[in-house]
């Protein structure tokens, strides 16, 4: 894994006045898993959009496969958005109510591949909607006949038809029940193991995220505070932040000693300076009110943004 497939550099993202995303880096590698956890409202779904060029960033740059996708032409663009997909958290709303499940998987392909014929892409299809565990016989229903798990395989059946490079799942098992979210992960563990496509998901399950990762990105408030191999940050976790979150789930074993979150403001606002988490830490000092920490490489590629990283932050002093 030495070039890596994407690689994003000082991202920012704001709607007028308000800062949603600021100073985001990271690098994706061909076949590996990398999941983007963090609270609601911490800028998940809107870093996936920018890096799909969905919504403007101001600045900062996205590279994929050596081509800046936020500097490049339409045309360019366009040419690149058939080894970028993603899977939407809510199925039904993804897919449109009045095309059936075999004229939306097939529009990638009358969209990117238009000399292939009306047969090829029947064929296609049904090969698609099989792979994804669905019969080939139900091309010709509309998404309203389906379920909400074998709408989400519609929708990646659609994603995948065009074999993409990068795939970004959005929250794609959080709206599914607790069994049909098992089976949506080994679906895409197996299409990732036949495809060798590089993933990028975005949830909020940690139990989820320690099965299929093989890296964990953690955001606040539009910030990556810690970015670790999925063994590394599970079991020694660095940041408050990401500690609190692994200590609030009840599945993993809590985390030694961790402290709780003191009473603060979830808000944007705290982003204006210093640490955005210095508000609800209980490790804060002065110099978090007045620096913001950059991402630090700990030891074997754990980063944390935090100006304590190097102490332990147990007992609380």
């Amino acid at each position: 894994m030495n070039q890596p497939l994407l690689q994003v550099r000082d991202l920012r993202v704001g709607f007028g006045r308000q800062a949603v995303l600021r100073d985001v880096s990271f690098e994706l590698f061909s076949g590996e898993t990398v999941a983007l956890v963090g609270e609601s409202g911490s800028g998940k779904s809107t870093l996936a959009r920018a890096i799909l060029s969905l919504v403007q960033p101001t600045q900062g740059s996205v590279e994929f496969m050596g081509v800046d996708l936020l500097r490049s032409p339409g045309p360019v663009l366009r040419a690149q958005r058939r080894n970028l997909q993603i899977v939407f958290q809510d199925p039904l709303a993804s897919l449109n109510p009045r095309m059936t499940v075999g004229d939306a998987i097939a529009e990638p392909l009358k969209i990117f591949e238009p000399q292939s014929t009306a047969a090829e892409r029947r064929q296609r299809v049904a090969a698609m909607l099989e792979r994804v565990g669905l019969s080939a016989g139900l091309a010709s229903r509309y998404p309203h006949e389906f379920s909400g798990g074998q709408c989400q395989r519609i929708a990646i059946a659609r994603a995948m038809v065009l074999h993409p490079k990068l795939l970004i799942c959005d929250e794609a098992v959080s709206s599914l029940d607790v069994s049909i979210q098992g089976q949506i992960i080994n679906l895409l563990l197996d299409l990732q193991r036949d495809e060798g496509m590089t993933m990028l998901f975005i949830s909020h399950n940690l139990a989820v995220v320690r099965q299929l990762s093989h890296r964990v990105m953690v955001m606040y408030l539009g910030r990556l505070v810690e970015i670790a191999s999925s063994d590394s940050l599970f079991i020694a976790p660095v940041h408050p932040y990401t500690r609190a979150l692994l200590a609030a789930v009840p599945q993993i074993p809590p985390v030694a000693a961790a402290a709780p979150l003191v009473d603060g403001s979830f808000s944007a606002a705290s982003i204006a300076s210093g640490c955005a988490f210095r508000d609800r830490c209980p490790y804060a000092l002065p110099l978090c009110a007045s620096s913001d920490p950059s991402l630090t490489e700990l030891v074997g590629a754990h980063w944390v943004a935090c100006h304590r990283s190097h102490e332990p932050l147990n007992p609380l002093s």
